[in-house]
């Protein structure tokens, strides 16, 4: 793995690579190693990718990879809404560079003409002061130019959607610089992002499904709270705030 940095101004490294496991693997075993805040690991190829709840992500070359190490002064509940900073930052480092904006699905899919083009996923270790992290990976689907038959009316890329092949380091160099512009500016509460967070939302308003006891139940989602919460209503009426997890697609 190679070292590469992005922005000659930035302090912490960026490590490039052309194939990794997964970015955050890697990037956990470098902040057990006591890598500093800010620290990068990207990669155009993942062979053993991760989504959330232990699923495999398909990592196919095209795409980008990258994952940053953050060290907050946070509670665990409070430093979980920073996947929701980095699906804000997603966006604007799309928009900056392929002129396309980005829609948000509860809690931090990405999604373009109603197809995901990127995922989160969020890990945390909590090993006290000093120690503890926060990584935030997230994939981009950017030149890739076909997804397996059960992924496409679900899947695309900036490429299916613009026409057009983006250049992987410019995307990254963009992405890394918002990641750092609204981690500096997210405080305890992410709340100078929650009107952004709310303008790019596009679920409150819609039927859609969650797990509930072994199945999926069909709610209404309201609202996207202060705390980045997600405010539902079931068919009886009841209301409820749902903090993380997942949302299905919308019936």
């Amino acid at each position: 793995m190679t070292e590469h940095k992005l922005r000659e101004r930035r302090e912490a490294p960026v490590y490039f690579t052309e194939s990794v496991n997964s970015t955050n693997t890697r990037l956990k075993e470098l902040a057990r190693q006591g890598a500093p805040q800010g620290t990068v690991v990207a990669a155009l190829r993942q062979t053993g990718g991760r989504g959330r709840l232990g699923r495999s992500f398909s990592s196919p070359p095209g795409g980008l990879y990258l994952s940053i190490l953050w060290r907050p002064e946070l509670p665990p509940e409070k430093a979980s809404r920073l996947s929701c900073a980095g699906a804000l930052a997603a966006c604007a480092a799309i928009e900056e560079v392929c002129g396309v904006s980005p829609d948000i699905k509860w809690p931090n899919d990405l999604l373009l003409s109603g197809k995901k083009i990127s995922g989160i996923l969020t890990e945390a270790s909590w090993q006290g002061e000093g120690r503890s992290f926060v990584i935030v990976g997230t994939g981009i689907n950017v030149n890739t130019r076909s997804f397996p038959e059960e992924l496409r009316d679900i899947a695309s890329s900036l490429y299916l959607e613009t026409g057009k092949s983006w250049e992987l380091e410019r995307l990254a160099s963009a992405f890394v610089a918002r990641l750092d512009s609204v981690y500096e500016g997210w405080g305890e509460d992410g709340g100078a992002f929650i009107e952004e967070y709310r303008r790019r939302c596009i679920t409150p308003g819609r039927e859609v499904l969650i797990d509930h006891e072994g199945s999926r139940a069909k709610v209404r989602a309201l609202s996207v709270e202060d705390d980045y919460s997600l405010l539902i209503q079931w068919p009886d009426g009841r209301r409820e705030k749902k903090s993380f997890g997942e949302i299905f697609p919308e019936v």
